[in-house]
């Protein structure tokens, strides 16, 4: 429902109550059966009447409210409460005309708006009377008279209206309405708006709301000149009844009496209500409104208190008395209620909230503001109920309506991955580590992944510093597979099935250089994940056009394990297709219409939409790139494109040669990975059963690479899994045929690895092969086939080696424990490049070992006189102990004194033809290791569950985590690696850094910089968990705190030079308060919790005078139930009313005004984990020099809000928040967060749900921990940190600037109708425009050396050879592509008549032949010449 929908039917539904409306009551008619005009008076229902409509039918009401609550509100609305000012009776004083701010609120609005009677549109007429006040409320806005000076009579219909002078405005505010007239004043129609000498009114109260600040956003102005003047006179009236209890010497007086005697002089008939004059008089002559300063005096107790000093004179005219009408309600005639007065102003503030305006979010399951009514609402202070809180919240009492402007719009500041720590070796069935063929004699780059990124990974850069980490997004859910093409270039990685209708497990394959998607197999819905792969081809072959790899094996988790068999790239160029997949997207889906608007309103493309000058009528957009000239831009953008490599990433994606950049994506428009094409670039050759089961019942798959690598007779691959091993062959008739191995009489075990290796028999033949698997008992067996193999042979088991040790059991899918034995087998390449495959075999075992085995000649006969066939084999390891190499290798780092040995077991094994001492290797531990002559650890992560994450308070560059194996680490964000880590002996959950230096005795009383951290585990009585608190340089053990009765999920300390608390939340609903200043005594526990405690936020000394919490630090907690309470730290005892005003050091809260919108449609309360709001735009705390002799007062004036230049968008505590949620995103956000579903930048990454994500100290970075994923992601920011903000602005300037360029560039690439294509060589070979047949002919004319380069242009080649020359073929590729609309190749024509042209087409005429591409329906293909490929079956 739109919200002008929701304003009107909320207008109709007040109506109909029986309250006064504005524009909705034109619907009610009067007795007589005409409509009422809006500017007549709303008559007040009889007490008969209203009792009667009130409570009739009360089974009906009861009936309907309850379907609502079954019905959870969606799609319904409540009756809104009626807008009352507080303490104001309907039955007493009638209907309140005080609000001009609504259209369709309890009142008969002031509205300066064309007179409906001269508009053309609207063909319902209005009475003469209405049609006067319209025009006279327009006269006052526009400074044009309207009306004629006579008799002030419309003026006819196109007649030019009169200057308004000051006589004549003092006639028309003379004709207006009582209750308008006292709005005239308020906004200040009395005097010309645009005079320069302008004047207002709030320039009298405070200096500083002068005419600027009046211009800029009239509505704060005037809000702030109410409060300041509010808060005089609360001041005066309190000086005044002081002054009479000390001349009584008694509590003679109280405010409320003192303000009433002054009424009374002035009503001396006693009505009960008071005109402007009225209320004027008594301010101005009765009371004589003064000026206070506060003055500390010491009273003969010893004790300092407040004592009000009188200063000067304050003058109050008639619009300061017009908004305190407003403020506190009038009735048609202009007269306010005194008693409504005296009772408000005497109020309390917590007592006045009560009395607030209630914007029930919640009857439509909104979480937030929805439209411009509710955000006047929370100008005037209202209380909104959302769904996801139990109770209420309110707006800061400075709310400023920017703020709700900006949070409807995505941040313009940006994240990018910097560098993902861990790997997935928990879960992974084969191996998922390779090199790449970046791999030299001196540079080592592996490709693996983590959750559902796959990264390319380079140690030398790490080791330099530089940028060490490249990323593929194509994924949206958990990796489960991932395995290289033969030529080490290309990777295929496949998922499982996300969430969703439309979701399906798919494969993707990308190039291991710039991360591109190449191709994407998308496989059945039904078939759950893609969970094992394999490349045809051999990788160890010496020869590089003998490798293979054109086809691809994926298995599925379905309960038939289907084995698919695909020719995953038909064009000899992999590259036709490719396509970079951004990290992030725009949401949510529903607005990205209006962002996408929004951003081209703006000249820089930004999406950020917030005026300089706040115009509710016409909102003006804000360019926060308006100071960058486009040369300045282009200049930036140059100089990061022409850069060294590596290039800024965010630059790199985007200018990347190989890549079609799509705008949609990288403006984030996209929200989904793009979805495969039945293109005809891809075939699905075979699909079959590969084993009944509860999945995994396969384990993995591997291709022979002694046999043909192409499909056809005699092609050969096994998969592998529990109790079995099947190996599936092409028959004569290019049939795969599938046989099950046999064990013989041996035990039947799960196979958990295998691997091809060549027989070597007496008279074995060219191609001969056999089998090595990996047992759960950790033997190696060698299965052998009868020779020749051919279509179902029977592969049986005949002999086991003693490899490793069984290792730990593990539980499998079916509950049942197995050992995890020989995880990995690999064969190394020939070291002399010459033989297909090497004589050397790796095996990786659950006992932390990898041995290396030597093949050799197997001799001698079976009993039965028949040959031994197969091959034998022996461990290379001359010591059973040895650790080094080179036959044996032990994966051990050295133990802290308090960790228990935890042996690794070895998951993934891969080795380089270049490196024949050295290889790679993964455990499931989470490492990645290079093994050499000193095994060094490439890759470190976490072994289990990570939950949370603390980042330092002074470096922005250290970062604590801890997980549920009781390992605690300390990362460097700049170096990238740990720097320490210790074992705590408990589950780690929650961690925290103090900030500020605490005493020890642990360490002789010496101040240090702690860190604890909190256990978590079951509940159970009489348990006890604990909390640890470690030295953060030494990680040494300070003290153990044994209070929590439950488990710890959240640690906050209190903000420096504070009272030096560490405050615990645990399951127990309980809040403890510990002093770090005494050995983390217990101070306190805060008990009223009705769920378990999940946030906690210290806030700075609050300033609350008079109360005693001024000058105070205190927190705010949230729970599972939706609650949130705020804790006074000395008592714990909880504080009662609400704490809207407190300047919070953090938030991370997941409930409160400032963060409603974070919540999506459709959502629970559990599916946002965690919150963090940006260090710019938050109040700072610089305490006093002598906190010993401060004050309170002191402490609370030490508190100093953000300069409105500092903060996000020059909007005042405006910054930027991010969160992690279930759906596996880290989001941002503008914050404050308060517009319903707010829009963000979400970033992919994570596969599971995002449990904790902080800020460093600096904004400069972000860190996130994804939970069961056990990834740590490292993101960099742009735009967030104040230091950085204007490299970071040119940066996204220059970000923006090439995407607009390159999608400039690739539009040039879509076919044009009209266009004829015909063939633009002799052989056929190379087709494209006519134009450019006829350019290219123009140059060859003109340039005769071009002979001898045509001869070689026409030289035939193959189409699915792999091209030698690949910079030609990506080239190629951007020149020519298959339009994704299936018209035509894309081609620029800029480029075409050139040498290199013609030669790039002539390097990949497969590319750009209607053979190897059906570009469209009615495309016809050409005669294929002698040498060509057959035209390929349509995908």
């Amino acid at each position: 429902m739109t919200p002008m929908a929701y304003s009107r039917k909320e207008g109709m539904a007040m109506t109909a109550r029986g309250s006064p409306g504005g524009a909705g009551s034109m619907g009610l008619r009067s007795g007589s059966g005409m409509m009422r005009p809006n500017s007549a008076p709303r008559e007040r229902p009889s007490p008969q009447a209203l009792k009667a409509t009130l409570f009739s039918d009360a089974r009906g009401r009861v009936e309907e409210l309850r379907q609502m609550k079954e019905a959870q509100y969606w799609g319904r609305e409540l009756p809104p409460k009626r807008d009352l000012p507080a303490y104001w009776s309907v039955s007493t004083h009638g209907q309140p005309f005080n609000d001009e701010r609504l259209f369709n609120g309890a009142t008969n609005v002031y509205q300066v708006i064309n007179p409906s009677g001269r508009d053309k549109n609207i063909p319902k007429p209005v009475g003469p009377a209405t049609e006067q006040q319209a025009l006279l409320r327009k006269s006052l806005k526009e400074n044009q008279l309207y009306l004629s000076k006579q008799d002030l009579s419309p003026l006819p219909h196109g007649s030019k209206p009169h200057p308004l002078g000051e006589p004549e405005r003092v006639l028309v505010l003379s004709k207006l309405t009582p209750y308008q007239r006292i709005h005239a004043l308020r906004l200040c129609l009395d005097r010309d708006i645009r005079a320069k000498d302008f004047i207002p009114w709030t320039q009298m109260v405070w200096d500083k709301l002068n005419a600027r600040f009046w211009r800029r956003n009239r509505d704060m102005c005037i809000r702030l000149a109410t409060q300041r003047l509010e808060n005089y006179m609360k001041r005066h009236l309190q000086y005044l009844a002081d002054q009479k209890c000390n001349a009584a010497r008694a509590p003679a007086s109280r405010t409320k009496d003192v303000l009433r005697e002054a009424f009374w002089r002035v009503d001396p008939d006693r009505t009960g209500r008071v005109s402007l004059q009225q209320f004027l008089q008594v301010w101005q002559n009765v009371l004589c409104l003064l000026e206070y300063r506060d003055e500390m005096v010491a009273s003969a107790t010893g004790r300092s208190r407040v004592v009000l000093v009188p200063g000067r004179r304050i003058l109050i005219d008639l619009p300061m008395c017009s908004a305190i009408f407003t403020q506190y309600g009038f009735d048609k005639d202009g007269l306010m209620p005194y008693v409504v007065f005296i009772n408000a102003i005497s109020a309390s503030p917590a007592r006045l909230l009560g009395q607030e305006v209630v914007i029930s979010a919640s009857a439509e399951g909104r979480h937030g503001l929805g439209n411009d009514v509710e955000v006047a609402y929370c100008v005037g202070n209202a209380k909104i109920v959302y769904p996801k809180c139990a109770k209420g919240v309110f707006p800061p009492s400075g709310f400023d309506p920017r703020v709700a402007d900006r949070s409807m719009m995505p941040p313009n500041a940006h994240m990018w991955l910097e560098h993902a720590y861990g790997y997935a070796g928990m879960d992974t069935l084969a191996t998922n580590v390779f090199y790449t063929k970046n791999t030299t004699e001196t540079r080592d780059e592996v490709v693996y992944y983590v959750g559902c990124v796959g990264i390319v990974y380079c140690k030398q850069d790490m080791d330099k510093g530089l940028r060490s980490q490249r990323f593929f997004f194509g994924h949206t859910n958990d990796i489960k597979c991932l395995a290289i093409h033969p030529s080490r270039q290309y990777v295929v990685s496949g998922q499982q099935k996300a969430t969703g209708p439309d979701e399906v497990p798919y494969a993707c394959v990308w190039d291991v250089d710039n991360c591109n998607l190449l191709q994407r197999l998308d496989h059945d819905i039904s078939e759950r994940a893609v969970i094992a792969c394999c490349f045809s081809g051999n990788i160890n072959h010496p020869d590089p056009n003998k490798k293979g790899g054109d086809l691809l094996v994926t298995i599925t988790a379905d309960d038939r394990h289907t084995i698919h068999l695909w020719q995953w790239m038909k064009p000899a160029d992999k590259y036709c297709k490719s396509v970079n997949i951004p990290g992030w997207f725009l949401g949510p889906h529903k607005k990205l219409e209006y962002i996408r608007a929004a951003a081209a309103r703006t000249p820089s493309g930004t999406f950020y939409q917030n005026p300089h000058v706040h115009d509710e009528e016409n909102p003006k957009v804000k360019d926060v790139l308006k100071h960058l000239s486009e040369e300045e831009v282009d200049s930036h953008y140059r100089a990061l494109k022409d850069a060294p490599h590596p290039r800024h990433p965010i630059i790199e994606q985007v200018v990347g040669e190989d890549n079609m950049v799509n705008e949609d994506w990288e403006f984030g428009y996209c929200d989904n990975v793009p979805r495969a094409k039945k293109d005809g670039t891809w075939e699905l050759l075979m699909e079959y059963p590969g084993c009944n089961g509860t999945p995994p019942m396969i384990y993995g798959v591997a291709w022979n690479p002694l046999k043909p690598q192409d499909g056809r007779r005699g092609s050969e691959f096994v998969t592998y899994g529990v109790k079995h091993l099947k190996t599936w062959i092409v028959d004569e008739e290019g049939v795969w045929r599938g046989t099950a191995g046999s064990f013989g009489t041996t035990h039947i075990e799960n196979v958990l690895s295998a691997c091809y290796v060549p027989a070597l028999h007496y008279m074995a033949a060219p191609g001969d092969s056999c089998i090595l698997t990996g047992f759960s008992s950790g033997q190696v067996g060698l299965w052998v086939p009868p020779y020749p193999t051919r279509a179902n042979a029977t592969y049986k088991l005949v002999r086991k080696f003693e490899a490793h040790g069984p290792g730990k059991p593990r539980t499998l899918n079916n509950g049942t424990q197995q050992c995890k034995g020989v995880r990995v087998i690999k064969l190394r390449a020939d070291p002399n490049h010459k033989l297909p495959t090497g004589r050397r075999v790796l095996t990786g075992g659950s006992d932390g070992c990898v041995l290396q085995w030597e093949l050799s000649q197997v001799d001698g006969t079976r009993k039965d006189g028949t040959p031994i066939r197969g091959v034998n084999m022996f461990c290379m390891a001359e010591d059973p102990e040895e650790k080094c190499g080179p036959g044996r290798y032990k994966l051990q780092e050295e133990l802290t004194p308090y960790e228990v040995l935890n042996v690794p077991s070895v998951t993934a094994l891969d080795c380089h033809h270049l490196r024949q001492r050295e290889f790679v290797a993964g455990t499931d531990q989470c490492d990645i290791w290079e093994v050499d002559k000193d095994p060094r650890v490439l890759v470190e992560g976490h072994e289990e569950t990570v939950e949370h994450v603390a980042t330092h308070p002074r470096n922005p560059s250290i970062f604590v985590t801890g997980c549920r194996s009781g390992k605690v680490r300390v990362w460097n964000m700049d170096t990238r690696q740990v720097e320490r880590e210790a074992s705590v002996g408990f589950p780690v959950d929650g961690c925290a850094f103090a900030n500020e230096d605490y005493p020890s005795k642990a360490k002789r009383n010496q101040k240090s910089l702690h860190v604890a951290f909190g256990s978590v585990g079951p509940y159970s009585l009489g348990e006890r968990h604990k909390i640890a608190v470690l030295d953060v340089e030494t990680l040494q053990p300070l003290k153990v705190i044994p209070e929590p009765v439950a488990q710890v999920q959240e640690l906050v300390y209190s903000p420096a030079n504070g009272p030096g608390i560490l405050a615990a939340g645990c399951c127990d609903m309980t809040v403890y308060l510990f002093n770090a200043k005494h050995e983390y005594h217990l101070i306190a526990k805060c008990i009223g919790h009705s769920g378990n405690v999940e946030h906690i936020d210290w806030s700075y000394p609050i300033s609350q005078p008079g109360s005693r919490l001024h000058g105070q630090m205190i927190i705010q907690s949230s729970d599972t139930s939706g609650n949130l309470l705020y804790w006074d730290t000395k008592t714990g005892k909880k504080i009662a009313y609400n704490q809207r005003d407190a300047p919070w050091s953090t938030w991370t809260t997941d409930i409160g005004f400032s963060v409603m919108g974070i919540w999506p449609d459709y959502s629970d309360r559990t599916d946002i984990n965690a919150t963090c709001r940006s260090k710019r735009g938050s109040a700072t705390y610089i305490p006093p020099p002598d906190p010993k002799q401060a004050t309170k007062a002191d402490f609370a004036a030490s508190v100093l809000p953000a300069k409105e230049e500092e903060c996000a968008d020059a909007v005042p505590e405006c910054g930027y928040l991010v969160t992690g949620d279930d759906f596996s995103t880290v989001r941002l956000f503008n914050y404050p967060v308060v517009w319903d579903d707010a829009p963000y930048k979400a970033f992919r990454g994570h596969a599971s749900h995002v449990m904790d994500v902080r800020f460093n100290c600096n904004d400069t970075r972000i860190v996130s921990v994804g939970g069961l994923d056990r990834a740590i992601f490292q993101w960099r920011t742009a735009g967030i940190a104040l230091q950085d903000a204007e490299e970071d602005k040119k940066l996204l300037a220059a970000w923006q600037h090439a995407i607009k360029e390159r999608g400039a560039q690739d539009s040039m690439l879509e076919a044009k109708p009209g266009v004829e294509w015909q063939q633009l060589d002799k052989d056929g070979k190379v087709w494209g425009p006519k134009a450019v047949k006829e350019q290219i002919d123009e140059e060859l004319e003109k340039q005769a050396s071009m002979r001898q380069f045509t001869r070689q242009a026409t030289r035939p080649g193959s189409a699915l050879s792999i091209s030698p020359n690949r910079t030609s073929d990506r080239q190629a590729s951007r020149l020519i592509r298959p339009n994704s609309a299936g018209l035509g190749p894309q081609l620029s024509p800029q480029h075409m008549p050139s040498k290199q042209l013609l030669k790039t087409m002539s390097t990949s005429q497969h590319t750009k032949s209607p053979v190897a591409l059906r570009y469209g329906a009615n495309a016809e293909s050409p005669p294929p010449t002698p040498g060509a490929v057959r035209p390929v079956r349509q995908m």
